[in-house]
């Protein structure tokens, strides 16, 4: 999976200003399963334009540069539907906590401990943050469209995937507090 393929598909659900995109990334559901600054999301936006995958809609604004409205064009959609119907291979786990914990033992067993209650934190406030996400969609289950069944279930693998570091977490400051005593 790509940026690109990332940004294409919040397009296909609608309309977003590039400042709407990079706010998906920051604290939407981007922010579940892609980490993308700014930066890059406007960078993006203008090789896919280039590349005729979107358009954009110019609104003038008083005393600022013109609001682009990005759509995806038909070439896009191709592009994204190309991507869709591949196979996926599961991601392998880039994970600092991961590597850290292979030389955790050469520190204080609190400096493990603060990271790990730190990330637990880190991991629940996102769990309740996706879980606020999907309030819309749990509520109206039966009359979703696809799109929002989709959306839901997805989002369903994000809260579960934050509970899973939560109960991590809460297994591994167990083991060390009662190896220390």
């Amino acid at each position: 999976m790509a940026l690109k393929h990332t940004i294409l598909a919040f397009l296909s659900r609608q309309s977003l200003s590039g400042y709407e995109v990079a706010k998906e990334f920051a604290e939407g559901f981007g922010s579940c399963f892609w980490k993308a600054s700014q930066q890059q999301i406007y960078a993006e936006l203008a090789k896919l334009e280039k590349q005729g995958s979107v358009t954009y809609e110019a609104i003038p604004q008083t005393g600022r540069l013109d609001k682009k409205i990005y759509s995806i064009t038909d070439q896009g959609l191709k592009e994204l539907t190309d991507w869709l119907v591949q196979p996926t291979e599961p991601t392998a786990m880039r994970e600092d906590l991961g590597v850290m914990g292979l030389a955790a033992h050469l520190v204080p067993h609190q400096v493990t401990m603060r990271e790990i209650e730190r990330r637990r934190q880190l991991h629940a406030n996102m769990a309740l943050h996706v879980k606020k996400m999907d309030e819309h969609f749990a509520k109206n289950l039966e009359s979703l469209e696809l799109k929002d069944l989709y959306m839901h279930l997805i989002i369903r693998r994000a809260i579960r995937y934050q509970e899973d570091w939560v109960g991590w977490c809460d297994e591994v400051l167990e083991a060390i507090a009662k190896s220390v005593k």
